[in-house]
């Protein structure tokens, strides 16, 4: 935490004056500079350092004074992992408010989501200024069960142009898009057609060399691109820190979760392979292989064997020409599942247990829910992650 003392200070955009408290998370770095005069910061802790001069780039600004004109629209913001996209969101989301009392933000990004829980696409309303992306509450979002975006792509955009119709029908006008740090040829490949499916006012890019051509190539030629420097003092995050933050997300969210237990016959399942396929004859040949089969059904082209055993991860077989996915005795415990009500997500939940009449499902929310979408993420006690595919490998651009 850090409190001014005395005089104003400027985080990203947003003025803070004296008596004031920012709190900066871990593995962030958080810009403080000074307004018109000196001013006195407390800084818990001594991992801070003083520099000359504004952190926040002049391209930043031209850029922010060049799109706060329209009031309605989306301003999308692209760019590698670390490279200071959410420090540009935040600081556009702050100056817009100037102009606007209110201004939307949708973080696509579900790995490394500052709004929502990851697996989550998510948006909100902002009408004060802000030093960090995590204090704007997600009023709406979308659940798409995984956080590499590459795991999903054509779920992933749907979601996303989803969640801002849903801020647009909120009333909101203007609305700052933060997009995920995948940019290879792929991940370029995917923010094209992102471009094309939310048809933003602007595109401001924090690419640069190759790829600021490949997608340049890739994107419409109408797009309104502004081409924006990276901050030169973004932390750097491995992958080791960036599967922190998400655990630290996830311990925050299901802070104080209240445990629901409904009727299974309550809920509709979007994607459950059992409830939803139909039962079938234990197949031939698990015997041979030492498994005994609790329950066979088959969803879609592929039958879903449960067994009286623990198995640590899905195994995917082909027996006799047939695709099947064998799951353990209470596979389901665990999983990061999205909430709905009405047909849309309203919140997340983990799957607790589920036996044959009944779904218990730990969840902060507050309100019901009659919807349940099954994710690929499976968290333990301690809010640990893994990928959990319990269905065969979708098709990835």
């Amino acid at each position: 935490m850090v409190k001014v003392a005395n005089g104003m200070v400027n985080v990203m955009g947003a003025v803070f004056a004296e008596g004031s408290w920012v709190k900066v998370r871990g593995f962030r770095r958080t810009p403080f500079y000074a307004e018109q005069s000196e001013a006195s910061l407390l800084v818990e802790g001594n991992n801070y350092r003083v520099v000359d001069g504004s952190t926040i780039p002049g391209s930043w600004l031209e850029a922010a004074e060049k799109t706060a004109a329209e009031e309605k629209g989306v301003v999308m913001v692209v760019g590698e992992a670390d490279s200071g996209k959410t420090s540009l969101a935040t600081f556009l989301v702050n100056y817009y408010l100037n102009f606007q009392a209110e201004i939307g933000i949708v973080d696509s990004d579900p790995g490394q989501n500052d709004l929502g829980v990851p697996g989550t696409v998510s948006g909100g309303v902002v009408n004060k200024g802000l030093s960090d992306l995590s204090q704007v509450k997600p009023e709406v979002m979308e659940f798409v069960g995984f956080t590499a975006p590459e795991s999903g792509v054509e779920e992933l955009k749907e979601a996303v142009a989803t969640v801002l119709r849903r801020l647009r029908e909120k009333g909101v006008g203007k609305i700052v898009l933060n997009t995920d740090g995948w940019a290879d040829s792929k991940g370029l490949s995917f923010k094209a057609e992102l471009t094309r499916t939310v048809k933003p006012s602007f595109v401001l890019s924090l690419l640069d060399g190759e790829k600021t051509l490949a997608f340049t190539m890739a994107v419409d030629p109408s797009t309104r691109m502004i081409r924006v420097e990276k901050s030169r003092y973004v932390k750097r995050r491995n992958r080791l820190h960036r599967r922190t933050l998400r655990t630290l997300n996830y311990r925050r969210h299901f802070a104080r979760p209240r445990l629901v237990k409904k009727p299974l016959n309550e809920n509709v399942f979007l994607n459950h392979p059992f409830l939803k396929g139909e039962p079938v004859q234990t197949l031939g040949g698990l015997g041979e292989l030492g498994f005994e089969a609790l329950e066979t059904r088959q969803y879609m082209d592929t039958l879903y064997v449960k067994i009286k055993d623990e198995v640590e991860e899905p195994v995917m077989l082909n027996l006799g020409g047939k695709r099947i996915v064998v799951l353990g005795e209470g596979w389901e415990k665990g999983l990061l599942v999205g909430l709905g009500r009405n047909s849309r997500i309203i919140g997340v939940g983990i799957i607790e247990s589920l036996s044959g009449n009944e779904v218990a499902v730990k969840t902060p929310l507050t309100t019901g829910f009659d919807t349940i979408k099954l994710g690929e993420i499976k968290l333990d006690s301690y809010f640990n992650e893994k990928n959990f595919y319990w269905r065969p490998s979708r098709h990835r651009v």
